[in-house]
Formats: structure tokens, C-alpha cells, sequence
């Protein structure tokens, strides 16, 4: 009679060994890679908190504290990591602008060279580094869009800021220490500045941070946060410049770089926040030339 039971082989304990050490190996792989992931996800939470702390924590030294050096020299690290380090331009885009347009700022009042020529300057610096960045010309929201439908809400609303800050710098003169109006000015010489200066304001400041800082930004942040992100620098630009000053000029100013930011958003164009800016502008400036007059009147009487 044939033995027809199947004979299995009795494992070696050579066999037995290598099986052991390939389940140690694949289990130390497993950890590391487990390990390897959560260091990947906890420097990826790190280069997020940086994206948004750098630039917040170096616009607050430069604007508020008056620490300009050693904000350009912080923000300065975090833009220098963007440029040199592929992986970082991305997230440290924001950084990278605002340490240009600080250094720019910087330098322009290190050498003494006052309004306008700092806008022109630091308007020329931005667009340079937009295009050696490469990044996208309709970025800028150059094209019309759907300009035409939000001009209106643009005319409404400047005309409206524009009466609240009035009516702020009235009610706490301490927020406009000087009127910057000249008061020995004859009236219609001042009005052609104020529709001179409303239209280089809006062209400048519009195009510096609705546009360039917005196209720097959105790579990294969605376009709505981006929008926040130059409202709130903005606002903290105005701390020490424009009218008011002080904690109004914050609060005001980043509301006014806000409502420009959702117009832009809205209508996919910078036209509608350029006319809502001249129409401020314009506003605030008429206003304290009037009342310069009546302050005037009311000394000679």
C-alpha cells in the first residue's frame, strides 16, 4: 500500500530566525515612519504659526513700537528661509513682500526722503519683486471684471468712511494733531491738491496692498484671507501716519483696508477700491480744509 498523506517539512530554526528578524525589521519601519509623519505634521504646524506670527509680530514693532530695525531684521530671517528654500517660498510668501516693503520704508527714511517720492520708490521696489518672483500678471486684478457693478457700493462706501473718519478726528482731536491742511492757502488752490493727492493716494496705496500684497499673499492663504492679512497691515500702517493716528487710525484703517479688500474680491478688479479710496480721500481732505476755514473765521472774529 502507498502512503498517500502529504508530508509537510519541519521548519529550520534558521527559517524560523530570519521570519523573526523580518517581523522586527517591518515593526521598526512602521514606528519610524509613524514617527517620521508626526515630526512632518508638527513642522508643518510650526511653519504655519510663523507664516502668520512673522509679519503680524514685525508690522507691530515697525508700525507701533517704532522698532523698525529689529523689525526688518526678524521679518528678515523668515523672507530670506523663503527665498532660498523651494519649499518655503509658498508659506513664507507674505513674509517675503513685507520685508521688502519695510526695508524699502526703511531705507527711504533713513536717507530723508519724504511723501511722495516713498510711495513711488516703495511701489517701484514691489513691482521688481513681483516680477522676479514670476508669479501671475492676473494676479493683480488689472482686468475690469465686474468693475461696473460695484462702482456704486465703491462710491457709497467711500463717501461713508470718509464721514466717519471726519467725524472721529472731531470728536477726538487728539487723533490729528495737526491739521495737515495749510490754512494761508487760497480755497481753490487747495482743491485741486485734494483731487491731486486723492488720485495719487488711491493709485499707490491700492495698488501696493489690494493688489501687489494680496497677489504675494493668496499663493499661501485663500484670497479672503489674504484680504484680511492687508487690511490688518494696513490699519497698523496708520498708527503713526495718515489721519487719525493713534488707536483710531488702526480700527479705522483696517476697516478701510477691508471693505477695499471685499471690493476687490467681489468685482475681480482694483478699479472699484481705486474710486472708493479717491472718494475718502477726497472726503477727509475737503473736510479739514473747511474746517480750517471756519477755525480761521472764528480766530479773526
Amino acid at each position: 500500500m502507498w502512503d498517500l498523506r502529504l508530508k509537510l517539512p519541519t521548519p529550520s530554526l534558521s527559517l524560523l530566525f530570519f521570519n523573526q528578524i523580518r517581523i522586527l525589521l517591518r515593526k521598526k519601519i512602521i514606528h519610524h515612519c509613524r514617527g517620521r509623519a508626526h515630526i512632518l505634521r508638527s513642522s508643518s504646524l510650526l511653519i504655519n504659526l510663523l507664516a502668520v506670527a512673522g509679519p503680524a509680530a514685525a508690522a507691530a514693532a515697525y508700525f507701533i513700537f517704532g522698532q523698525t530695525l529689529w523689525a526688518v531684521c526678524g521679518i528678515s530671517v523668515l523672507a530670506v528661509a523663503g527665498m532660498v528654500k523651494q519649499s518655503l517660498r509658498q508659506p513664507f510668501g507674505l513674509s517675503i513682500v513685507l520685508f521688502v516693503f519695510l526695508l524699502l520704508n526703511f531705507l527711504i527714511n533713513q536717507l530723508g526722503i519724504h511723501y511722495p517720492y516713498t510711495n513711488i520708490l516703495v511701489l517701484a521696489g514691489m513691482i521688481g519683486l513681483f516680477f522676479f518672483t514670476g508669479l501671475q500678471w492676473s494676479g493683480l486684478f488689472f482686468l475690469p471684471g465686474k468693475s461696473g457693478k460695484w462702482m456704486l457700493p465703491a462710491l457709497i462706501s467711500g463717501v461713508v468712511l470718509g464721514a466717519i473718519i471726519l467725524l472721529v478726528v472731531f470728536l477726538v482731536p487728539a487723533a490729528l494733531p495737526t491739521n495737515p491742511v495749510p490754512r494761508q492757502w487760497p480755497i481753490d488752490v487747495l482743491l485741486v491738491i485734494a483731487l491731486g493727492y486723492a488720485t495719487f493716494s488711491a493709485l499707490m496705496e491700492e495698488t501696493i496692498f489690494r493688489s501687489l500684497m494680496v497677489a504675494f499673499a493668496a499663493p499661501h492663504f485663500s484670497l479672503p484671507v489674504a484680504m484680511v492679512a492687508q487690511s490688518i497691515l494696513f490699519g497698523l500702517l496708520h498708527f503713526r501716519m495718515g489721519e487719525p493716528v493713534g488707536v483710531p487710525g488702526i480700527f479705522l484703517g483696517s476697516a478701510w483696508g477691508l471693505i477695499a479688500g471685499w471690493l476687490v474680491l467681489k468685482a475681480e478688479s482694483i478699479y472699484p477700491a481705486y474710486l472708493m479710496h479717491f472718494v475718502l480721500v477726497l472726503v477727509v481732505f475737503i473736510g479739514l480744509i473747511f474746517s480750517e476755514i471756519s477755525l480761521s473765521k472764528r480766530n479773526i472774529t
